[in-house]
């Protein structure tokens, strides 16, 4: 494909940051693909294997794009439209298919940089243009937040996909668990542009504190205009250092004990995968960006205020064999992201939006029918026109790209149902049923954790529907089953499944990060069995999901449903009496009363896990204040959803 990017600026631009390296490896990487690739972007610029044309200043660029596009680039398969605050709004002036890709959403910026009145204006703009502009037109997202900053915007989930940044793996870097490698004394390093939405200032007000209880030197790396502000500052056992070279970064990052990053939010935070490549975890703020970039308690912590920052900041520095075991964790999980695996996501969305804009042509302009739209004999020999009409491109002609997170407090009555008419289709069509469920819940599980590159374990995962959904969001996962028959159902098998028991678990203490178990908990004889196991083989920090059925709604009793309510057995007995054979869901046996009422006090009652969010399954998100009402939500949830976390 011929490929446009339009973007700002480009790594010559001496304001460059992640957004410009973020353009230039997948450029790259697309040009070592096969493909022609050309930036335009604002000047300066430098010499890069793929085509770089300088574009006016840092303003005028946006009225001299068209025709510097045209003039360069004139026909493009595909343009790339970076935006960064401010689009280029090539949807008006390109006829070729349009890819948006965001970094993040900058309405907190504009007003750190511009006037009350200019903040608006380009705050309102950038929305509108989001919205409505490119309402025709695929994105991309560099981070799980930023699909969710645009799903909150008004655009559909089914037109974005996250193409996560990469990074610049120095496989010459001393091991991470070896102690040799870290300073002496307690080196902590900020990286990053130096601008007002990095709060570096914030940074230097706590180090204050810091520095009293632990010592050491903090070293501020990058520049930028804050720059000059912040080094007359001149804090104690602070050093700015200004830009440094590649070599010079990855020796002081292998050497620091902690990366510390204040930044109110970020596109995903390429340095702190620089820095977890270098075995350095992070402590950073849980906004957004950053909580896609840092798993809490595995390769970094996440605190929400300046006070917890302080206290986290001096506990980790007080444990040089905890910052070390993060810091394993995080380079192991940093290796997973390389750019071309994102070029690669990449490639996939350009060929769709390539796909779906000849599809629409086809649409616009079939054989049998003239542009005006009148009908013509394509086939004289016959007596009617014999019209052929292209079909669209089918959405799953492409392999999947990873899911956009959406909260379950944001489902709707409509995915509601929907849920309610492939469930009743289920029998005769289980494949759209269960691989819609297993989408919308890694979607959701995603809301609360980066799945990438983490370890799953699906609990009575069956066929492995959901499975293949969690590999599609770059996880590892394993399907525990707890017989051959259900891993075999529909003519399906998981990829890596084994069967056993839920309630003893074949793993080893803490060695999962994500655990999930859909609708397993009331097939169960003891269901605190299966959720102390949950717990056990989870790391501190990670995420669970799991679904229920509970007895009083009207599924309880599952096919046996709604006699259920005149007793399990009695139930069963009539099934059997009615249908010559007895349900394979059999009370006492297979299925047992479960009621909601004692599984959130289980969790109230265990200080080793939280709770994230807790709702009814499959209505939308707004029911979730169902489960405070006793005897009322016993009824009324039919199903529910619990996502948790294991904090100690």
């Amino acid at each position: 494909m011929r490929v446009l990017f339009l973007a700002w600026r480009e790594l010559a631009n001496p304001q460059a940051g992640g957004s410009e390296l973020l353009v230039d490896r997948l450029a790259g990487a697309l040009t070592d693909r096969g493909h022609e690739v050309a930036l335009v972007c604002g000047g300066p610029t430098g010499t890069r294997k793929y085509t770089v044309v300088a574009n006016g200043g840092r303003y005028t660029q946006y009225l001299s794009a068209p025709f510097c596009a045209r003039r360069h680039v004139p026909e493009p398969d595909v343009v790339v439209d970076v935006e960064n605050g401010i689009p280029f709004f090539s949807p008006l002036w390109s006829s070729a298919p349009v890819v948006c890709f965001v970094h993040h959403i900058h309405s907190e910026q504009w007003g750190m940089h511009f006037p009350k009145p200019v903040a608006a204006f380009g705050r309102a703009t950038e929305l509108w243009a989001l919205r409505k502009l490119y309402s025709n037109a695929l994105f991309a997202a560099a981070s799980p937040s930023t699909a969710q900053r645009l799903v909150d915007l008004g655009v559909e989930p089914s037109r974005i996909r996250v193409v996560p940044p990469g990074v610049d793996s120095d496989d010459t870097q001393v091991d991470p668990s070896s102690t040799r490698m870290r300073s002496e004394e307690p080196l902590f390093v900020a990286l990053g542009r130096l601008v007002p939405h990095k709060r570096i200032d914030l940074l230097l007000a706590m180090w204050e504190t810091v520095r009293e209880r632990c010592g050491g030197r903090l070293v501020v790396v990058g520049d930028g205009p804050e720059a000059g502000r912040l080094s007359s500052l001149r804090v104690r056992g602070v050093e700015f250092a200004g830009r440094i070279s590649d070599e010079e970064r990855s020796r002081l990052l292998s050497a620091a004990w902690l990366l510390v990053h204040t930044a109110s939010h970020e596109g995903f935070g390429i340095v702190i995968l620089e820095a977890a490549d270098a075995g350095t975890p992070t402590l950073a703020f849980d906004v957004p960006g950053v909580r896609d970039a840092v798993v809490d308690g595995v390769t970094g912590r996440l605190v929400r205020t300046e006070a917890e920052f302080v206290e986290e900041w001096i506990r980790l520095a007080s444990k040089p064999e905890l910052v070390t075991a993060l810091g394993t964790a995080a380079r192991r999980r940093a290796r997973r992201f390389t750019w071309g695996r994102s070029a690669q996501e990449l490639e996939k969305l350009l060929a769709l939006a390539r796909e779906r804009h000849v599809g629409a042509d086809h649409r616009r302009i079939t054989p049998g029918r003239s542009r005006s739209g009148s009908e013509t004999d394509s086939n004289p020999g016959r007596g009617r026109t014999n019209e052929v009409r292209t079909p669209p491109p089918r959405p799953g002609s492409l392999p999947p790209t990873p899911p956009v997170p959406v909260h379950p407090s944001r489902w709707n009555a409509s995915r509601s149902l929907k849920l309610v008419r492939l469930f009743a289709e289920e029998a005769t069509d289980p494949a759209s049923f269960y691989e819609f469920l297993a989408r919308d819940t890694v979607s959701a599980l995603s809301a609360f954790c980066s799945l990438a590159g983490l370890t799953v374990v699906d609990i009575g995962g069956g066929p492995g529907w959901f499975a293949d959904e969690f590999r599609r969001a770059g996880s590892r996962c394993l399907v525990v089953e707890y017989s051959d028959a259900e891993l075999r159902l529909h003519r399906r098998s998981p990829k890596d499944a084994i069967v056993g028991d839920g309630c003893r678990l074949p793993l080893r203490s803490r060695s999962v990060d994500v655990v999930h178990c859909a609708n397993v908990l009331e097939h169960v004889r003891r269901p605190w069995d299966l959720l102390e196991e949950m717990v056990r083989v989870l790391r501190v920090g990670g995420t669970a999901w799991f679904s229920f059925t509970n007895w009083l709604s009207p599924w309880g009793g599952h096919e046996t449903s709604p006699w259920h309510y005149m007793g399990g057995r009695r139930a069963a007995e009539r099934y059997t009496r009615r249908y010559g054979r007895r349900p394979k869901n059999l009370f006492g046996e297979s299925l047992f009363p479960l009621h909601i009422g004692p599984v959130l006090g289980w969790f109230r009652a265990n200080p080793r896990v939280e709770i994230l969010w807790a709702g009814p399954r499959y209505l939308p998100g707004w029911t979730s204040p169902i489960i405070r009402i006793p005897g009322v939500r016993e009824v009324l949830t039919w199903n529910l959803a619990v996502t948790f976390r294991r904090v100690a």
